[in-house]
């Protein structure tokens, strides 16, 4: 704050002095503005790393640590506003998949992933990156794990009528 307060009172000096050339005055306020939004915008993003710390929680997925960020829709400052919450949402729907021990089927490129990363290069993309590996490793695990199909008495026939016709003559 005692930044801020040192350029306005240099505003109010400035104006209070009214140099001769309307140069000078147009330079001075000018300056003192751009000193205000750099201040402001400092302050903005400080509260932006606040709140994406907050909203940052460790878990373990598919035996990776891997950094849970859900940031409120709220709190979303960025032109990526809509992307953000699109892909936490689908984060969100694969985490209770996974803890359900559901099948989970993950996109190789996610368009929410690149798009954010397109539209806000200030946005920490990585701990989504690392959550959607994490899924995908999960998904191919459980692919491998899948069992043969069951076979069901529809589709299974008994070894004795094989080798009978339909008459019940044995071939």
């Amino acid at each position: 704050m005692k930044l801020i307060q040192r350029l306005l009172f240099i505003m109010i000096l400035l104006l209070a002095v009214q140099t001769s050339t309307v140069f000078a005055q147009v330079a001075g306020v000018n300056l003192a503005a751009h000193g205000v939004l750099a201040i402001i915008g400092g302050n903005r993003e400080k509260k932006q790393e606040k709140i994406i710390e907050k909203s940052s929680t460790p878990e373990k997925i598919s035996g990776a640590n891997v950094v849970v960020l859900r940031v409120k829709e709220s709190d979303i400052k960025s032109k990526a506003k809509i992307h953000i919450i699109a892909l936490q949402n689908r984060l969100t729907q694969y985490n209770t998949q996974y803890k359900n021990n559901q099948p989970i089927i993950v996109p190789k490129n996610d368009s929410d992933l690149i798009a954010i990363q397109d539209m806000d290069e200030n946005w920490p993309t990585d701990e989504y990156a690392s959550e959607l590996r994490a899924y995908k490793r999960y998904a191919a695990q459980q692919k491998q794990q899948l069992p043969a199909a069951p076979r069901d008495s529809l589709h299974s026939t008994p070894a004795g009528l094989l080798k009978k016709d339909t008459a019940g003559v044995k071939l």
